[in-house]
């Protein structure tokens, strides 16, 4: 039989979860920058800082399936 979470464990799961929501705001964010700017140079800024935001959204995806995989964690919902 399984251990409950702890509720440090379910925040942790929280956290994760919304740093990933916050990845994927920050690019629609700067994704409606990008749609109003004319600027050359500074669309390709725009496009820098979203493709940071991709990858911080993929490091956080990936460290969360890693968390979730470790044996405290593997009946998490």
């Amino acid at each position: 039989m399984t251990q409950p979470l702890t509720a440090s464990q379910v925040k942790l799961l929280s956290l994760f979860k919304i740093a990933i929501e916050k990845e994927r705001k920050a690019q629609e964010s700067y994704k409606e920058i990008l749609a109003l700017c004319t600027d050359p140079s500074l669309r390709g800024i725009i496009e820098s800082l979203i493709q940071e935001e991709k990858n911080h959204e993929e490091t956080l995806l990936n460290k969360y399936a890693e968390l979730r995989k470790a044996d405290a964690f593997k009946d998490a919902t």
